[in-house]
């Protein structure tokens, strides 16, 4: 042994060494080669939730994978295809441990990567480690990448009234709209009149109220309506709901048209019913009416007595015509006083009597 170390002691000192690190090397491999490998579940987020964003979005990510091991490496990559086939692109990321997860967060703009029209893949891999024993995680998100507005996806509502039919001047109606639940509801219902289609639009409906029936798995809505004008009328109706798990807007509309005649009658009364005065005194009458048709500051009035009009007032809300007229009687008698009012266009009219005695 001496003799063949004196002979060739460094071929010796290899063949040793190579002894030693063989050994240590079978020694480790195996804990190395079958470490055993468990996949772990990430939740990965993209904020906002839209169905399409613009290239000069900014876009958030988030990957929250439990914490395992003692060391880890994360990465995140977006991939799309593009001129000159698939296109891979490594997004800068930080990662903190929070609690008992790890926290990973990065944001990107598309327009940075030359992004404009595409499908983007989002893809992020997580890796931890202990001695024995290795976890991986990963997840991808695609979305969509336009530099066109995205058109709102719609839903049709059943648009209903009541009264259905025979509809007339100053008759409240009711409007309900059944809407398909497609989401929570991100703007509330209102009902609008098309001006093409509607004799006045400044009308108002009054009361809106929606409602969800779990039973249906519909939102109702419901308003009220009195309409001041004969003619046609065409509502519209619309509201918006966004989806909760794409956050995508929904927009739900419906209409209706529906005729309203004018009512033939007019509605006339004066005050006082009756009333005694002293020769030579003024009595002041008030003749009150109300109708529909042609706007009912063109009705005539016409009086069996000769009378003075001092004024006109009239009330928009309820529709009304107050006049205030002056009569002084010239005899000692009961006089039977008449007020009438004429719709010219539908020839209707309405009579208002009282008796006045002088003394």
């Amino acid at each position: 042994m001496l003799s063949i170390m004196e002979k060739h002691p460094s071929g010796f000192r290899a063949l040793l060494a190579s002894l030693v690190f063989f050994t240590l090397f079978t020694m480790l491999v195996p804990s190395l080669a079958f470490a055993e490998e468990v996949s772990v579940p990430v939740e990965l987020k993209v904020t906002p939730v839209k169905k399409q964003y613009y290239p000069s979005e900014e876009i958030q990510i988030e990957a929250v994978t439990k914490k395992q091991g003692k060391t880890f490496e994360a990465s995140l990559a977006i991939v799309f295809e593009g001129e000159d086939g698939e296109e891979k692109h490594p997004i800068t990321l930080e990662t903190a441990k929070k609690g008992m997860n790890y926290v990973s967060k990065a944001v990107f703009i598309p327009e940075d990567f030359d992004i404009s029209i595409h499908h983007v893949s989002i893809q992020y891999n997580i890796v931890m480690k202990d001695n024995d024993k290795v976890w991986a995680g990963n997840a991808e998100k695609r979305i969509r990448v336009d530099n066109l507005p995205p058109v709102t996806p719609t839903v049709e509502s059943e648009f209903s009234i009541y009264p259905e039919k025979s509809l007339k001047v100053d008759q409240k109606m009711k409007f309900t709209v059944h809407t398909p639940y497609m989401g929570t509801v991100e703007k509330a219902a209102e009902f609008k009149f098309l001006s093409l289609n509607s004799v006045d639009v400044t009308q108002k409906v009054q009361k809106i109220k929606t409602t969800y029936d779990r039973k249906k798995n519909m939102y109702m809505t419901t308003g009220y309506f009195t309409p001041k004008i004969e003619g046609e009328y065409t509502p519209y109706f619309v509201m918006l709901m966004r989806d909760k798990e794409t956050g995508e807007i929904i927009e739900a509309t419906g209409y209706i048209t529906f005729s309203v005649a004018a009512d033939p009658q007019i509605q006339a009364s004066i005050s006082p019913q009756k009333a005694t005065v002293r020769l030579g005194d003024t009595i002041y009458l008030l003749l009150t009416y109300k109708g529909t048709g042609i706007k009912s500051d063109q009705f005539t009035r016409s009086y069996n007595q000769e009378v003075t009009e001092i004024s006109n007032e009239y009330n928009e809300k309820e529709g009304t015509h107050s006049v205030l007229i002056k009569f002084k009687p010239d005899k000692k008698k009961t006089y039977p006083f008449e007020a009438k009012v004429k719709n010219p266009e539908t020839g209707a009219e309405a009579i208002a009597k009282t008796s006045i005695t002088v003394r």
